[in-house]
């Protein structure tokens, strides 16, 4: 009898242990990393890391982007949202709970930020013209650089006259115009620079025989000739969208086809074939957006 009862007093103590091990043990040490949403994005922008049996006491809890610790700025059981930090490159999404470390299945892309600026008087030379042949080299451009190149494969479009080339397509059979060496292209969109925000569904058009991509002529493409006051005139909501020659997407509002763009050009006194346009440049390769 004595025997029984020392083994049921044994027999109980063991379950009682395991049952107080059962109740103390802290589900968040089987916590899991399920996605992350976007997965890319840039610098000081939101992600949220979706998974399981996150603690919400945040002091547990650290979140690197590419090795780079970020701040959380959100914690639930089952989401964390944090900032992507300053020194954050592309790699892994590591979450961290009390020192165990678990990271997503895709790789996070920390994306550069998108260009947006003013490119002042680039020239745009021709000879001949009123009848007479036009000649002369074009002046390419680059979006990458935001300047004024000479090399022939590191361009996206170029300027001669009131013709704008791409660096996409085939030659069109004008004279000294550029080699294309690229997969440039351009469309125009109608519309207010501020709101065209992607190229998402939108179809782009290469130079090809005997035709620009975008039009030559007045009231064809970007500009309108008026032969009584001599001007040329960029037609209002009138917005040239273009895949740069690495596939990069671009967007650009003519502003000006006179030197240092006065606000009132004179067409008879003030010197032409200077372009003054504004452009935003997303130098993030796949990436859509314009915004």
């Amino acid at each position: 009898m004595k025997t029984s009862l020392k083994m049921f007093a044994l027999l109980f103590a063991f379950f009682a242990f395991i049952g107080c091990s059962d109740d103390d043990e802290d589900p968040s040490l089987n916590f899991t990393v399920v996605s992350i949403s976007p997965e890319s994005a840039t610098v000081g922008s939101d992600i949220t890391v979706t998974g399981t049996d996150f603690p919400t006491d945040a002091s547990r809890v650290e979140l690197t982007v590419g090795g780079a610790l970020a701040s959380i700025t959100s914690l639930s059981s089952t989401q964390i949202v944090a900032t992507v930090p300053q020194g954050a490159v592309s790699g892994a999404v590591s979450v961290s709970v009390d020192g165990t470390a678990k990271t997503t299945a895709t790789n996070f892309t920390v994306l550069s930020e998108l260009i947006s600026a003013t490119a002042e008087n680039i020239p745009a030379p021709q000879t001949g013209g009123q009848g007479q042949p036009v000649g002369g080299p074009f002046t390419k451009f680059s979006f990458e650089t935001g300047a004024v190149t000479d090399s022939d494969t590191e361009w996206d479009i170029a300027f001669r006259g009131t013709t704008i080339a791409v660096n996409g397509g085939t030659v069109t059979g004008t004279a000294e115009e550029p080699a294309r060496t690229g997969n440039a292209a351009a469309a125009i969109v109608d519309g207010i620079f501020a709101d065209v925000l992607s190229v998402e569904g939108m179809t782009f058009a290469q130079d090809a025989d005997t035709a620009f991509a975008i039009p030559t002529g007045s009231d064809n493409g970007w500009y309108n000739y008026n032969f009584m006051t001599n001007l040329v005139v960029p037609i209002p909501g009138k917005i040239l969208v273009f895949r740069t020659h690495d596939d990069k997407v671009a967007k650009v509002e003519i502003l000006s086809y006179y030197k240092d763009a006065p606000a009132n050009p004179d067409g008879f006194a003030d010197e032409s074939r200077f372009y003054t346009f504004n452009y935003v440049y997303n130098p993030n390769e796949g990436e859509t957006s314009l915004e």
